[in-house]
């Protein structure tokens, strides 16, 4: 449970609320397409962050930097 808590980088995550409008695309494809319209998007605007991971109505993220590899 701690690891949700800090995200799977080890970071605290923040969430992005995923917009409804996209939600409620039926069609996978066409769901698939526009999320990653709108994630390309948003990474664009702030290439600082990357996705830690996902649930049906958020992104989360953490800073980027401070993985190890």
């Amino acid at each position: 449970m701690e690891e949700l808590a800090k995200g799977l980088s080890g970071e605290i995550p923040v969430k992005v609320p995923i917009p409804q409008q996209l939600q409620l695309i039926q069609n996978d494809k066409e769901r698939s397409a526009a999320m990653r319209q709108w994630w390309k998007a948003y990474t664009d605007r702030y290439p600082e962050f990357k996705a830690d991971r996902s649930d049906k109505d958020f992104v989360y993220i953490v800073k980027r930097g401070g993985e190890q590899t």
